[in-house]
């Protein structure tokens, strides 16, 4: 039995191999496709990133500048979004699962809307007359 496996292993791994070189070579993968090759203005982000962390005097933290960055992206795109930093994203989810907040609301995060369920009595909320539904 042991003879038969050092002759089935490398016939069987070979022929994986061979299969996957024709799958691989008739689903037309396209190594310049824009997904797998480096753009020129991601080249010019990371170019200008990696210039601020290795050649810089002073020690800089780079993650804040990225983020800085991504804020001023988002915010040329489109004035809703956002982007939330890890660090904030914990803090920002829970905040949307449904919380009574500082107003006096309780409230749900339906997709891109926010529902308010109930004002709680005597809260700020109720007395601007914000009613739940």
């Amino acid at each position: 039995m042991k003879g038969r496996n050092k002759i089935y292993t490398p016939l069987l791994l070979s022929i994986a191999c061979a299969i996957g070189l024709i799958l691989g070579a008739r689903l037309n993968f396209d190594p310049t496709d824009e997904l797998f090759t480096a753009n020129p203005k991601k080249q010019k982000l990371n170019r200008l990133i990696d210039y601020i962390d290795y050649e810089y005097v002073d020690d800089v933290n780079t993650d804040s500048i990225v983020d800085v960055t991504v804020n001023k992206i988002l915010e040329n795109l489109d004035p809703h979004s956002v982007y939330i930093p890890k660090d904030e994203y914990q803090r920002v989810t829970e905040n949307m699962k449904g919380d009574f907040v500082g107003i006096g609301v309780s409230f749900y995060n339906i997709q891109d809307t926010i529902v308010v369920i109930k004002a709680l009595e005597g809260g700020p909320s109720e007395k601007m007359g914000i009613r739940g539904g």
